[in-house]
């Protein structure tokens, strides 16, 4: 399968190769880059907590100026009484030992009699 064309190819790629290699630029940490690449690394971990607060206080602190207060929003339907369970002063009662659950209704008295 090998052929005297593959043979050159090989050839000639790898003088290209060493062509790009002689021409590239040395590649390797310094002493210098390294100081600078860790000072800059310590710069950005001491300023991320500081924009971290700066920006909680921006949005903590900011509120429309046409607020409406909580008790003008709140809107009830005038069919919601239609949604409740029947029965609900019973269910929301904590039940007492020794004590029927049914004397604390007067509902629930006027139908038995």
């Amino acid at each position: 399968m090998s052929l005297p064309e593959d043979s050159d190819l090989r050839t000639h790629f790898a003088n290209l190769r060493e062509e790009d290699r002689s021409a590239a630029p040395p590649f390797g940490w310094t002493a210098a880059a390294v100081s600078r690449r860790r000072s800059s690394l310590r710069i950005a971990l001491a300023a991320m907590p500081v924009l971290a607060i700066a920006v909680l206080l921006a949005v903590r602190t900011h509120q429309p100026p046409d607020a409406v207060p909580r008790q003008l929003a709140a809107w009830s339907s005038p069919t919601a009484f239609l949604l409740e369970t029947p029965g609900k002063q019973l269910l929301n009662q904590t039940p007492r030992l020794g004590e029927p659950l049914i004397h604390a209704l007067p509902a629930a008295q006027d139908g038995l009699k």
